[in-house]
């Protein structure tokens, strides 16, 4: 099952177990806390105490056993600012969401689809400053950050450092570009480099049954390459690393996302796709192809989780 590649599925590329496995671990979780849900409804009528202090909507559902994977230092320092830019409290809740493929999204890696997502919706139209503000709603609904600017310097950290990590070649932070200070300070300083997570058993069953059939060596190996979101296509992040290089050289411009984009930014986003993937996204060419649709759709699904038609859905309607 590792590695092989299924209709209508886009390969990881590391061997992470299949998304039908993942969406088969995801239904025995939700079973595992409708039945803890249950139980401490019925705890309650007999008044005990189901106080939990893990920020777990299922209660006691996180006191099991302990889950334990160990970090390098630059490591630790991009899951804390994935925790920060997240919706959980704490690492130990980002961890249980992550690792048994619960919160797919949860990842500033997967949030990244928000590139593919934007230049789709856009692609070819002249744009005003109000493609840009637009772009700014999308970067606090994701990531908590209004600034274009500053979203697609954490954005490329991130690329660079799934890059870096694929070849073997991560070092310090020093060799990545710096995260924004407000993401720095809500990440903190000082961090462990050993996690731990309490999760209940039902979760840890699913998360070694993933490991067990992924390519991975072991459950840390695993759990790290998830919660950072190094489990995704390489490709896809190689193509959503140069529309980030493409939108900065916009801000930069004298006419770009700070003014307008036209033709030209478009045309050379398009020349530089094609230079590095063979794939023409506007124009037909002797050896490349048309696939505005499958370039930018397949991206952003790929990253965001779902079609780019359920993402809009999703973002509230005051955006």
């Amino acid at each position: 099952m590792p590695g092989r590649l299924m209709a209508g599925v886009v390969d990881s590329g590391t061997g992470l177990a299949h998304r039908w496995l993942r969406q088969r671990g995801l239904f025995a979780e939700l079973r595992a806390l409708e039945r803890n849900e249950r139980a401490l409804e019925g705890s309650e009528e007999a008044g005990e105490d189901t106080g939990d202090s893990t920020g777990d909507a299922a209660g006691k559902v996180g006191r099991g056993e302990v889950l334990s994977i160990r970090l390098s230092r630059v490591q630790a320092v991009l899951l804390a600012e994935a925790v920060a830019c997240s919706r959980y409290r704490s690492r130990s809740a980002y961890l249980r969401a992550v690792a048994t493929g619960r919160d797919r999204r949860a990842p500033i890696l997967a949030k990244a689809g928000v590139l593919f997502f934007w230049a789709r919706a856009h692609f070819g139209e002249t744009i005003g400053p109000e493609g840009q503000e637009n772009l700014k709603r999308l970067g606090r609904f994701l990531l908590g950050i209004g600034d274009v600017g500053k979203m697609l310097a954490l954005i490329q950290r991130h690329l660079r450092a799934a890059r870096l990590a694929a070849s073997g070649r991560l070092g310090g932070a020093e060799s990545l570009p710096p995260a924004p200070k407000r993401v720095q300070q809500r990440a903190g300083s000082g961090l462990s480099t050993e996690v731990s997570a309490r999760v209940c058993r039902e979760r840890h069953r699913l998360i070694r049954e993933n490991v067990r059939y992924s390519a991975y060596k072991n459950k840390s190996e695993y759990v790290r390459h998830v919660a950072l979101g190094w489990d995704r296509n390489g490709e896809i992040l190689a193509r959503c690393a140069a529309i980030a290089e493409w939108m900065e050289g916009c801000l930069k411009g004298q006419a770009g996302l700070e003014g307008q984009v036209g033709p030209e930014d478009w045309k050379r986003l398009d020349g530089e796709t094609h230079r590095r993937f063979g794939v023409y996204l506007s124009g037909p060419g002797a050896s490349g192809r048309v696939d505005v649709e499958g370039a930018l759709r397949r991206g952003a699904r790929h990253l965001l989780g779902a079609t780019p038609e359920t993402f809009a859905s999703r973002v509230p309607a005051e955006l």
